[in-house]
């Protein structure tokens, strides 16, 4: 058994910490337990549960953090005991002796993408959201037209002020890039239209003249799954789109500044963080 316990940052954050840690497991056949996750994302993802893997979610009157300082604290003291008394002197491995896997192993799994492609298309359908989420994303992008859709990834909120604010857009920077789209486009003799999907109010007002659709409502995992079933993805450095491309297979092109030139061979494929086909 492999326990995960400490759950840091938003949801895509945890999924691309996840990955390496559940493909590992999938290729050693080890089960997984999640502890003291957070409510809010109990329901999203049914075929976790299918599947096996188990989720131990906080009861509102504990403290996540202090329950997972003690249970890693406890965990590695006796796993330390055991290795110890089993195997003196050889090196802690990845596959410890009781099977658990905590917090201090991070820097050496976390970024272990060595499993991940063997195993993309089973942590995609372990991902994928419930029944209702797809549900609206394809009745969101129903259409009878010939026309590419390209998902448009624009971040406010605490994007004003991290690093300096150095990759929040105004919505003009937004729609330039929109416009330089719908010309490459054109020019391939395609129509296109964008999914926009903010966590600030916006309007289609704000991108006059372009063919723009958003949700109705305020959905992330709408937004977050709407990005991943479009054609291509584009927006500033952030694992909200990077997750979009990985499960949908999407191509992404990351704005890194205000005043990029885009190319339609500069879109590709997230494989795992930060790592493009």
């Amino acid at each position: 058994m492999i326990y995960i316990s400490k759950h840091t940052n938003q949801l895509c954050n945890r999924l691309f910490t996840y990955l390496p840690v559940i493909s590992y497991a999938l290729e050693a056949g080890e089960p997984v337990c999640f502890l003291f996750q957070y409510e809010k994302y109990d329901a999203f993802f049914p075929n976790l549960k299918s599947e096996g893997i188990e989720s131990h979610f906080k009861e509102k009157s504990l403290n996540p953090g202090l329950a997972c300082k003690l249970f890693n604290a406890s965990v590695r003291a006796l796993d330390k005991i055991v290795h110890l008394v089993l195997r003196p002197g050889e090196k802690i491995p990845l596959k410890k002796p009781l099977g658990c896997l905590f917090n201090p192993k991070w820097k050496e799994v976390r970024y272990d993408k060595a499993h991940i492609a063997k195993h993309a298309d089973k942590l995609r359908s372990l991902f994928t959201p419930t029944t209702e989420v797809c549900d609206t994303v394809a009745r969101m992008l129903a259409t009878d037209e010939d026309v590419v859709t390209v998902g448009v990834h624009i971040r406010g909120g605490d994007y004003r002020t991290y690093l300096g604010g150095r990759y929040f857009y105004e919505p003009a920077i937004y729609r330039e890039y929109m416009s330089q789209m719908a010309a490459l486009l054109a020019a391939e003799g395609k129509r296109v239209r964008f999914l926009v999907c903010t966590n600030e109010p916006l309007t289609p007002a704000h991108f006059e003249g372009l063919q723009v659709l958003q949700q109705a409502g305020t959905d992330m995992m709408v937004d977050l799954y709407g990005l991943s079933q479009c054609d291509y993805i584009m927006g500033p450095p952030s694992t909200f789109s990077q997750w979009a491309s990985f499960y949908g297979k999407t191509p992404l092109r990351v704005l890194a500044s205000a005043d990029e030139k885009l190319a339609l061979d500069e879109f590709k494929r997230v494989v795992a963080l930060d790592t493009f086909e």
